[in-house]
């Protein structure tokens, strides 16, 4: 029983100098976000739309392709996503969508279960996706 208690005791000790080692060293397995600018940069979803009709608005575009989103993988992706179109093009039928860098997969899976805009049959083609405006602009052929 004496042994048993000094095993303990000795394991405890052993436990305790570990872990203040490891606190110490700041060894811990534990993700830190080094910039927080990483969290909330933004990407840009250069798309193009094939349709029956040329003219199409682009708040109704942004409000099919959320409600894909929020179809495809519920409202929690779509507040986390957030995509909104920023510019669209009626003469070319491209536009950006902006979203962030956590959502932009979502956007770009849940694009195809957009059918209709307005009533109108379309099918939602993402392009490319870049990291800065300036750069989808230039894609889509502003400036």
């Amino acid at each position: 029983m004496l042994a048993q208690i000094t095993i303990d005791i000795v394991l405890v000790i052993w436990l305790s100098i570990l872990t203040y080692l490891i606190l110490a060293k700041n060894n811990l397995y534990i993700r830190k976000i080094k910039n927080k600018k990483d969290i909330k940069s933004k990407r840009y979803i250069i798309f193009y739309i094939i349709s029956e009709d040329q003219k199409i608005s682009p708040k109704n575009v942004e409000d099919a392709i959320r409600s894909a989103v929020k179809e495809f993988l519920g409202s929690m992706w779509l507040e986390i996503s957030n995509p909104r179109v920023i510019i669209y093009l009626n003469d070319s039928n491209e536009g950006i969508i902006s979203t962030n860098r956590a959502g932009y997969k979502a956007v770009i899976a849940s694009l195809p279960l957009v059918k209709t805009v307005d009533g109108k049959k379309v099918l939602i083609v993402p392009k490319r996706t870049t990291g800065s405006l300036k750069k989808a602009k230039r894609l889509i052929g502003i400036r």
